[in-house]
């Protein structure tokens, strides 16, 4: 486990995001290299501010990060670096991968052919039935099943795969040491003899809304397909859809009844697009042969002008070199505020903005 270290402790360095990471990765080729490179070296990487050269150069807590992996072993997880030949493929190819993943249970090779499920918290007995259905259907055909162990939508979701004795793969937004929610303590326990849950946050972090839209992007990352069952029209599950659409997934719907409010999100997607889904052949058809699947795309690289992972986000506009504070953003965007948050998380982590004190936001011009 000792290479997996510089891995954690890079990460772990303040001002070290998604983006950055995987600068300096590139650049000296691999973590370990970069503890081993000169300040001045370091400083010469866009974006690597005198505070994070020196935090690099002098980090001496290994102890600290050694004692991280030891916690994951003693709760039955562990750790999967990039380098690991069972990181998922996938997750190799999306704009801003996660340098690592803890997971409880197992990934196989075959957990690629996978299809993301998801919507509403407060899903109705039809959206429920539905998603179960679906997702035993895809089991059946040996599809694996994702989704965020949330309630409603997704809890069905992974409900319905392993009904059916399928395999399927639960991205959490806390710890894998945190039962979110509480009342699926059974299948939190179930999943990982059927799957895997999967992290990239450390043991004992909350379910704070932050963490959410950065686990939605793993969701879909996974999958070659994202169904979307049922969703309010400001659902959290648009995000999910948002970073979908960026990684070169398949958007599906399913409608419902046309007075539930669970049905606008779902019906303006058809109208934008995505294909309707009736029953599971409707996904089946959009996906690769499971005895023949296409290869996995090549990995993307994080070049020296990084993609947006929201090229149009509604906030851009109101950001600059002067500081805005969360309300005033909120105000001029005319999103509801958990929604501002979730985006600003977003931007943050792909270097695009920056947080300073008292809640206001600037553009990120390192």
């Amino acid at each position: 486990m000792t290479e997996k270290l510089p891995w954690l402790a890079l990460r772990a360095i303040p001002g070290v995001g998604l983006v950055l990471f995987q600068r300096l990765v590139q650049t000296f080729g691999s973590p370990a290299a970069v503890f081993e490179a000169s300040f001045s070296d370091l400083r010469s990487i866009r974006g690597v501010s005198p505070a994070i050269a020196q935090a690099i150069t002098s980090f001496r807590d290994w102890d600290r990060v050694e004692a991280q992996i030891s916690r994951l072993a003693a709760a039955g997880a562990l750790v999967l670096t990039q380098d690991d030949p069972l990181f998922p493929p996938r997750l190799q190819q999306i704009p801003y991968p996660p340098p690592y993943l803890f997971v409880r249970g197992a990934l196989e090779p075959e957990d690629a052919q996978a299809v993301a499920l998801v919507g509403t918290r407060v899903a109705s007995y039809y959206g429920i039935k539905t998603c179960r259905r679906l997702a035993g259907a895809l089991a059946a055909r040996g599809w694996r099943v994702v989704s965020g162990l949330a309630r409603g939508i997704d809890t069905a979701a992974h409900q319905g795969a392993l009904d059916r004795g399928g395999r399927t793969l639960a991205v959490l937004g806390c710890g894998l040491d945190v039962v979110y929610p509480p009342e699926n303590k059974k299948l939190y326990q179930q999943i990982p003899m059927q799957g895997a849950l999967i992290s990239e946050f450390p043991l004992g972090t909350p379910p704070e809304g932050k963490n959410f839209p950065i686990r939605n992007r793993l969701i879909s990352g996974l999958a070659w397909a994202v169904v979307v069952v049922e969703a309010g029209e400001k659902s959290g599950t648009h995000i999910t859809v948002e970073y979908a659409l960026g990684q070169g997934r398949e958007v599906m719907a399913v409608p419902g009844p046309v007075d539930s409010p669970n049905s606008l999100g779902p019906h303006r997607l058809i109208q934008q697009g995505a294909k309707l889904v009736h029953e599971v052949g409707d996904i089946l058809q959009e996906l690769p042969r499971v005895a023949g699947m296409r290869p996995p795309a090549p990995a993307v690289a994080v070049t020296e002008a990084p993609p947006r992972l929201l090229p149009e986000d509604p906030l851009l506009p109101f950001l600059g070199a002067d500081p805005v504070q969360l309300e005033e953003l909120v105000q001029a965007s005319r999103l509801a505020a958990p929604e501002v948050l979730s985006r600003l998380t977003m931007l943050e982590l792909q270097g695009l903005i920056k947080e300073l004190p008292g809640k206001c936001f600037v553009l990120d011009e390192g």
